[in-house]
């Protein structure tokens, strides 16, 4: 009642209060100044507060969220398909070769992959490191553009699904170097 949104509720002056029987029909319709504290600490207003998008918090996440979807396919191919074969062309002849993908293999794929995920995430934190994905996005962006050209009609298909996401990445990548991240209070 009559608070601002940067204040938080004080239990103990409203324990009082309802202690005195003064609530909203009583006498006491809003309770004293003295029940609402502003949220913050000393040397930060409680009004600044954090503005802004954190994209550097966006592309870690944009890194991340495939990754999981990643290591969760190898889990599932791991167990529903533990054993693939496939033909090879050698020089004897056509070769039939299986590989065993079973659950084991999986999980150690999936944990190198989450480890080699969790390393790329925490390092996307430092700007050097976001320069050098977005160099190497526009990298990928061009080699896609110049081989679009020559495709069949499916791979033209895959290939603009990935120049796509290329240049949505690489875009925000750019937002998270030149804006500046937002300040937690």
């Amino acid at each position: 009642m009559g608070a601002r949104v940067d204040q938080a509720w004080n239990s103990v002056a409203a324990a009082q209060i309802s202690a005195t029987g003064a609530g909203p029909s009583g006498a006491a319709a809003y309770p004293p100044a003295a029940a609402w504290a502003p949220v913050g600490y000393a040397g930060r207003p409680a009004a600044e507060g954090a503005r802004g998008t954190d994209w550097v918090l966006w592309v870690r996440v944009a890194i991340a969220v495939p990754s999981l979807l990643v290591a969760a396919l190898l889990m599932l191919a791991g167990i529903f398909v533990p054993h693939l074969t496939y033909q090879q062309n050698t020089a004897t002849g056509l070769v039939t070769r299986t590989f065993d993908l079973a659950p084991d293999v999986a999980v150690i794929a999936v944990l190198l992959l989450l480890a080699m995920t969790a390393l790329v995430v925490w390092l996307a934190r430092f700007i050097i490191f976001r320069a050098v994905l977005l160099a190497l996005t526009l990298v990928s962006v061009v080699s896609a553009l110049s081989q679009l050209g020559d495709a069949a009609a499916a791979e033209r298909i895959a290939l603009l699904l990935g120049l796509g996401w290329d240049i949505l990445y690489g875009g925000l990548l750019g937002l998270s170097l030149v804006t500046p991240r937002p300040r937690s209070s």
